[in-house]
């Protein structure tokens, strides 16, 4: 048991939610927008920056990304800026030298008790009946699954 970092990411987005001891915790880090990665090189160093800070500030023990569907499906244009914030993200864990997980569905589903039909997203108020913090419809839902889902 510990400190966890739940981690989402979506296109412009990495939507982050801290938990302890599989409790969610109120944290001022929430969500990192990223706007326009591939118009500026420059802004790859300043998300890695960014993500680096929050690691730094929250220190957890461990940072759980949240993987998509394994069914997610689309074009280059529309997955690339996805995979680099979660590969950015992986970067800063590494550098803090910190524990990383990246996190398949049907692993979080079967840690934290969700049933194993249906949709993931519609089985999240039955484990985190109540959101905390913000964006919780945005997606931050997804990162706090991530977080609380600890091995047993």
């Amino acid at each position: 048991m510990g400190r966890a970092l739940g981690v989402w990411c979506k296109n412009d987005e990495v939507m982050l939610a801290l938990a302890e001891n599989r409790t969610l915790l109120q944290d001022s880090h929430e969500r990192l927008k990223a706007p326009a990665l591939f118009e500026q090189t420059e802004g790859l160093r300043a998300v890695l920056d960014a993500v680096a800070r929050v690691l730094a500030e929250v220190r957890p023990d461990v940072v759980r990304v949240l993987l998509p569907e394994q069914t997610y499906r689309g074009s280059y244009t529309s997955l690339a800026p996805r995979a680099t914030l979660e590969t950015l993200v992986r970067l800063a864990a590494a550098n803090a030298e910190l524990e990383l997980e990246l996190l398949h569905r049907n692993s979080a589903r079967a840690r934290v008790g969700m049933p194993r039909r249906g949709s993931f997203e519609d089985h999240i108020a039955s484990v985190i009946p109540e959101p905390v913090g913000k964006y919780w419809a945005a997606g931050r839902r997804l990162a706090a699954v991530a977080a609380i889902a600890e091995e047993k």
